[in-house]
């Protein structure tokens, strides 16, 4: 039915009651319309995959400029740190240990896969280099033993800023490289926002709940406790950094999972936060807004 002479005598038949039919059930009509423009912008990713593999083939990897890589060449027992601006970059270099830890700064918020075109997603530098400094490739292209690190931490500032980013990607890995999660390979770095000092008591709290916490029991008592709030990762002195955040013995690492038997429930709520409806996000927000005791913004 592709060929011209079938295509007149089809579209002929069948335009005017297919238009009939769009304009009768728009909620059909957008689902059709969203599917088409999905389908499209998948054969414009496949070939342009298919172009930079042939172009890439015969040569080497080349790292980006901006990565503070380890001395570590093979995988087993590294880390690569996500972390957010030259700022931060900068205290996250000093305090990490050369031989196992690299460091990628990334350059505000990335790109919101969920939303974006194909051709917006291949042309961002940022996602460029991350894939380039990772190495394993995305999606069909995704190679396992080619990840050059063993864990793939996102380091983002304690606040709503640094989860906004760190939701970003985190939707990034989970469209572009599910087998990353899926394998063990993505964490999420706890670093704190209070640091409360009692005399000579010194305690890191990661959250508003955690001081709380401490306020009520190593902290206890009737003398002064000084609270001061981090702004970001960038004004913490490298010591504190490593000593909170970066140091293994020390620090606290989320691993990112998607629990068995909730992998729909998860692409669905991926779909509805992350996605293109705005009407979706603001359906989810009225739903849970009466859980909502702090609102920071």
């Amino acid at each position: 039915l592709t060929n011209p002479e079938a295509s007149r005598l089809v579209e002929a038949v069948m335009r005017d009651h297919f238009d009939h039919w769009l304009s009768g059930d728009p909620a059909a009509a957008n689902l059709l319309l969203a599917y088409a423009l999905e389908r499209s912008e998948e054969r414009l990713r496949r070939r342009k995959e298919k172009e930079v593999k042939r172009k890439t083939a015969t040569r080497r990897t080349r790292l980006p400029g901006k990565l503070a890589d380890c001395s570590n060449k093979a995988a087993e027992g590294t880390e690569i740190f996500l972390v957010e601006g030259d700022s931060a970059g900068g205290s996250a270099k000093q305090a990490r240990n050369r031989k196992t830890q690299a460091i990628l700064p990334l350059r505000g918020k990335i790109l919101n896969v969920a939303s974006a075109s194909s051709d917006k997603l291949r042309d961002n530098q940022e996602l460029n280099d991350l894939v380039q400094a990772l190495g394993c490739g995305t999606r069909g292209r995704y190679d396992e033993n080619a990840l050059r690190y063993e864990r793939v931490v996102i380091m983002t500032d304690a606040d709503v800023d640094g989860a906004h980013i760190a939701s970003l990607l985190m939707t990034y890995f989970y469209r572009e490289m599910p087998d990353l999660i899926t394998n063990g390979h993505l964490f999420l770095a706890q670093p704190p926002l209070y640091r409360l000092t009692q005399g000579d008591k010194i305690a890191y709290a990661r959250d508003d709940d955690h001081r709380d916490e401490l306020l009520q029991g190593d902290f206890k008592g009737k003398r002064k406790v000084d609270i001061s709030r981090f702004k970001g990762l960038g004004e913490m002195p490298a010591v504190q950094l490593r000593e909170t955040t970066m140091d293994p013995k020390k620090r606290v690492l989320l691993k990112i999972s998607i629990p068995a038997g909730e992998e729909a429930n998860t692409a669905r709520r991926v779909e509805d936060l992350m996605g293109r409806k705005p009407e979706t996000r603001f359906s989810f927000i009225r739903e849970h807004a009466g859980f909502v005791s702090d609102l920071d913004i």
